[in-house]
């Protein structure tokens, strides 16, 4: 009987130590799941996530901080003060050829005449990543290449060919094929009696920020809302110092379509912005002008960090949550820190080896707009994002532990 009171008194001081469930999902930079990272909160456990990247935690009180380690890839990171419990965690870093699928579409279609070109791309509304393809005069066949996560067998969705000559988008056609994986070279025929329409012609007005850049330039893309966030087709893409220009778009595609605007500015230094903005054809859009964190310490080149050296920037324009990446250079690792704060101490010993070795370098991205690293990690109800995004990078900094 006391042992069996004991036992009961262990499981509810446990159920009250542990009181708060935490069920998220950890994906890659292109939304991919990621399967296999170890997930970890101070004091609450550990779990490694499913194929689907999904993971359950236990943690005694919120806020909390979440460690995630890829040790396939050498990256770690920490997001910082949560308290939602349905986080979905970005994995960032270079997206790798593991965990996915890769296969082939050829694509046919007759032959392009003179003055005119096509943009090709697969789409779905599932997970997955495809490349635009563009065909010139004398084309009469393209290859595809369709990515798509390693757990699953077959992927659904549409091949879409858009036709357009100098001043115009006149021909419009898509097929509907299931990628099959580990399946035969697949072919899709777009031939002389597949249903054409005709999508019309409009035009964009995009004024790109006057502020004296080193560099700059703006893509257009056609972004499809019912479609995963990975569908969008690139309709222009242009750099340099231009004070204004019309873009030629489609007055109207299927899938709930509208205009992706990306913008971009840049320094010799290394301090850059990407942002982007939402429009429809027969408007006009003004790219906003964005400022980078700036790096306060320590200083570049410095010799002498240790666990407790300050790293600390200021704010960058806007509202948005902060990404400190961390690189050691030898051996290879990577570290991530996600906060709200302005500074951070050296994570080495929390990097679990990520980050040993003597020299490294690190900069800082602002992600807008985000009122708090909850609100980044919120899982997005929707295909695609709906207001205004940007990612503001800093110079990048280089410094050692000991001089040699």
């Amino acid at each position: 009987m006391r042992t069996l009171l004991s036992a009961m008194l262990l499981f509810l001081m446990y159920s009250q130590l542990y009181s708060v469930e935490i069920k998220g999902r950890v994906i890659d930079e292109r939304y991919f799941p990621v399967p296999n990272v170890s997930v970890t909160s101070p004091g609450g456990g550990g779990d490694k996530t499913d194929t689907n990247g999904n993971f359950v935690l236990n943690i005694e009180s919120t806020p909390y901080d979440i460690y995630m380690f890829d040790y396939s890839g050498n990256t770690g990171i920490v997001y910082r003060g949560l308290s939602t419990q349905t986080p979905d965690l970005m994995l960032f870093g270079l997206a790798t050829s593991r965990n996915i699928n890769t296969e082939m579409l050829k694509i046919e279609f007759p032959v392009i005449q003179p003055g005119r070109s096509a943009i090709i791309k697969y789409i779905s509304d599932d997970v997955f990543s495809c490349e635009d393809v563009f065909a010139s005069a004398g084309d009469r066949m393209k290859v595809l290449t369709v990515i798509f996560p390693a757990h699953k067998t077959r992927l659904n969705g549409k091949v879409i060919y858009l036709e357009k000559t100098a001043t115009s988008f006149d021909k419009f056609t898509e097929a509907t094929i299931t990628v099959i994986k580990e399946g035969y070279p697949q072919t899709v025929i777009f031939d002389s009696m597949t249903v054409k329409q005709n999508p019309g012609e409009s035009y964009i007005t995009v004024y790109p920020p006057s502020f004296a850049f080193d560099t700059k330039g703006f893509s257009v893309y056609g972004d499809f809302l019912s479609q995963h966030r990975n569908a969008e087709m690139t309709f222009n893409s242009t750099d340099g110092d231009i004070i204004s220009t019309k873009v030629i778009v489609p007055l109207t595609l299927p899938y709930a379509y509208r205009l992706k605007v990306e913008g971009r500015g840049g320094f010799k230094k290394g301090e850059h912005y990407v942002n982007y903005t939402y429009s429809y054809p027969g408007s006009s859009l003004n790219i906003p002008t964005e400022t980078a964190p700036k790096l306060d310490a320590p200083q570049d080149k410095y010799w002498g960090v240790s666990n407790n050296t300050q790293f600390a920037w200021d704010w960058g324009s806007g509202t948005g949550i902060y990404v400190v990446h961390f690189h050691a250079f030898n051996p290879v690792g990577d570290f991530y820190v996600v906060t709200r704060e302005k500074s951070v101490t050296f994570p080495k010993g929390a990097s679990a080896g990520m980050l040993d070795g003597n020299e490294y370098s690190w900069n800082v991205e602002k992600h807008l707009t985000y009122t708090s690293v909850d609100d980044f990690v919120k899982p997005k109800q929707f295909s695609n994002d709906l207001g205004y995004k940007a990612i503001l990078t800093s110079e990048l900094r280089t410094f050692r532990i000991n001089p040699f």
